[in-house]
Formats: structure tokens, sequence, C-alpha cells
């Protein structure tokens, strides 16, 4: 029997050691294979490692419910980009894995922790009630390539920080904004 998109997705993941996130089950069921690496409930027509473009499509339009799953890059620098616009959140992680001067392995570490991190935010997004009809919280987080910021529904983006310590504060200033409560430690948090 021939594995479903998302299945390739997950056992690409698991091949390469890697933890795969929470998907949003309508997004899930919708996720197509579209190119080497890359996985996506929409057409794409730029490269997510261009994550300005997708950052400035979503505040000048209305996009409807996404998630995009890739590993790209050029030259020095490869990312996983994981992307979900659902409901009020949208979500966008650009995280390092691999390249000419990185290691692989401890990226994988930074990834795994992004996405248990980001995991609790998908599921607090879609369950405290904290996000109303016509709201939109945006995360971006980065550890390396741009600088990590959120916004809250209605406010200006929150000072933006670098690095990995930038992209944890972040994840968890989300976190503790949608449910009250601070990250609980994770395997590796």
């Amino acid at each position: 029997m021939p594995m479903t998109d998302i299945e390739k997705a997950r056992h690409l993941f698991r091949k390469n050691r890697l933890t795969f996130p929470k998907i949003p089950e309508d997004l899930a069921a919708r996720l197509k294979e579209r190119g080497e690496w890359l996985f996506s409930t929409r057409e794409i027509q730029f490269s997510p490692y261009h994550i300005l473009h997708y950052l400035r499509e979503m505040e000048e339009i209305c996009v409807e419910d996404y998630a995009v799953l890739c590993y790209s890059g050029h030259g020095l620098y490869y990312a996983i980009q994981y992307y979900i616009v659902h409901g009020g959140l949208a979500m966008f992680l650009f995280l390092s894995w691999g390249g000419l001067h990185r290691s692989a392995t401890a990226d994988s570490f930074t990834i795994h922790q992004a996405f248990f991190m980001a995991d609790k935010i998908v599921h607090a997004a879609q369950t405290t009630g904290r996000l109303r009809a016509g709201d939109r919280l945006t995360v971006v987080g980065s550890d390396y390539y741009i600088e990590s910021y959120w916004s809250p529904p209605g406010e200006s983006p929150r000072e933006e920080v670098s690095g990995v310590r930038g992209l944890w504060q972040v994840l968890s200033e989300v976190y503790r904004w949608l449910t009250g409560t601070p990250m609980r430690p994770g395997y590796g948090c």
C-alpha cells in the first residue's frame, strides 16, 4: 500500500533523525509532496527559504490556512522551514540544519526543542480560547537567519531578538501569552 504524503514527510524526518512537528489535522490531510524535501498544503511559487516573502504575503493579503514543511538552502546555509497559518495563529520557524560550518547533530537538537515548543503553541492556539475570530497571533522564530519576534493580535511586534536564545525567548513568551503559564520543561528544554 503506498504511503500518503504526510507519511512520506514523517518517514523522511524520522530517517534523518529529526522530530516531526505537529500539523493540525485539517492541514495534515491536505499536505502534499511538492518536491524534494518540500511538503505543503498550497502551491509553492517561492522557495520557503525566502521567509520574508511569506511574512510580507501574510501581512499584505488574506491568505487561507496552510502548512509548509521544507528543507532548503544554498551555499553555506541550509534550514528546515516550518510555516503554519491556521485560524488565528501564523507561525514561521526557520531553523538551521547543517551546512559548511554547522553541525547537523547540534542543529537537530535545536530543531527538536523548537518543535517541542511549537507543538505546545499550536495546541494552545487551538484550545485555550485566547484567539478570537479575526485575531492574528504572529510568531517568527529563527536561530540564525533573521531575528525572532512575535506580535499579539492588534499589537505591534515585540522586540526582535537573535540567535537560539532569542528563539527560545519568543516561543516561551508566546506560550505564556496563550496559556497564562510558563512553558513547562520538556525533553531538552
